[in-house]
């Protein structure tokens, strides 16, 4: 028998092209054929991603047959339900199912008036890390690192957030720079819109005197959007802050809090993304006393899921400790991952 690497690698090749190859396909009326993966279907027409054009409209009264390669749920004329996997074992009708064990049903192209996505329960995990590094020699050597990550755990009713971020700078050996974040945040979902959350932060920066702040805060939200390109909400409610500071002396209040998160691809195919978001804690026992944080930016992708960021963060603290400035802004650009 012959063994040589040859007659090897074309079974290998043969098995490999059905696997990398096979997506969604959209068979027209006029004999073309398309592929990518079904997402929805909006104002009679089917929306399929391609990897060529990104996301494309076809008019549903054009296609002749679709064949997918997992579940989807398809909607009637006559308002009833289907979910399974819509084949054409035959090369000409539909037909679906819901497992290869269930009797498969004739469909017709004529009688769909929606194709979706089913929504499977379950947890969606989306988030990202990012480093960023600028070293300068000469006369003045000075070498400046942050980094950054936060993880969104979302399920039907409930979400976690979790994230982090840290600031390092040295000039000629001595710091001049340390500051550092931490905190989570936990969202119950009463409606598809209104939320209960809860939270927790801690924050240190040393050249602002702060050893350690503290804020718990809890209340209710209000999810004005969450899809997949555009994500806004607002929050507000009450918070208690603890302050350790190093040579000026600790303090305790608390505060009326308030926060707003959005997000937004501004050119979805390109998945050029805009950011803002920020928190208020307004002191209850001196109206004077507030801190503000905010960061707004723009994220674009590199390759795959490594990205580029660019944004500014201001942060402002209306009764700092003695010497320290109530400002902040810090402008960073960034290289990192997404989840």
């Amino acid at each position: 028998m012959d063994l040589s690497p040859r007659r090897l690698l074309l079974p290998l090749i043969c098995l490999l092209i059905p696997v990398t190859g096979f997506s969604d396909e959209v068979f027209m009326k006029n004999g073309d054929r398309l592929t990518g993966t079904v997402k929805t279907t909006r104002d009679k027409k089917l929306i399929l991603k391609t990897s060529y054009s990104g996301e494309i409209g076809i008019a549903l009264a054009d296609i002749q047959r679709v064949v997918t390669d997992k579940p989807v749920s398809v909607t009637l004329d006559d308002e009833s339900k289907l979910t399974g996997i819509l084949s054409s074992p035959d090369g000409a009708g539909m037909r679906i199912a819901a497992d290869v064990d269930q009797e498969a049903q004739t469909v017709s192209m004529a009688n769909i008036a929606a194709i979706a996505i089913p929504e499977i329960p379950g947890v969606k995990i989306k988030g990202s890390s990012n480093v960023g590094l600028d070293m300068n020699r000469g006369n003045t050597d000075q070498d400046t690192y942050h980094g950054d990550a936060e993880s969104i755990f979302r399920w039907p009713d409930d979400r976690v957030t979790l994230g982090g971020s840290g600031d390092l700078e040295k000039s000629n050996g001595k710091k001049t720079k340390q500051q550092a974040t931490l905190g989570g945040k936990y969202d119950r979902f009463l409606s598809k819109q209104w939320y209960l959350y809860s939270g927790l932060g801690f924050e240190h920066d040393k050249f602002a005197d702060l050893t350690l702040r503290t804020t718990v805060s809890a209340g209710s939200g209000y999810q004005i959007y969450e899809t997949d390109r555009t994500n806004l909400s607002i929050e507000a409610g009450p918070a208690y802050i603890w302050e350790d500071y190093d040579k000026s002396e600790d303090d305790d209040y608390a505060a009326a809090h308030w926060g707003l998160r959005f997000d937004h691809y501004l050119v979805e195919a390109w998945k050029l993304q805009a950011f803002h978001k920020h928190t208020l804690d307004w002191s209850l026992e001196d109206s004077s006393a507030y801190l503000f944080k905010s960061a707004t930016g723009l994220r674009f992708p590199i390759l795959d899921r490594l990205q580029a960021t660019l944004q500014v963060n201001f942060d402002r603290n209306n009764s700092p400790a003695a010497g320290a400035k109530k400002d902040d802004y810090e402008y960073l650009l960034t290289g990192g991952y997404t989840w």
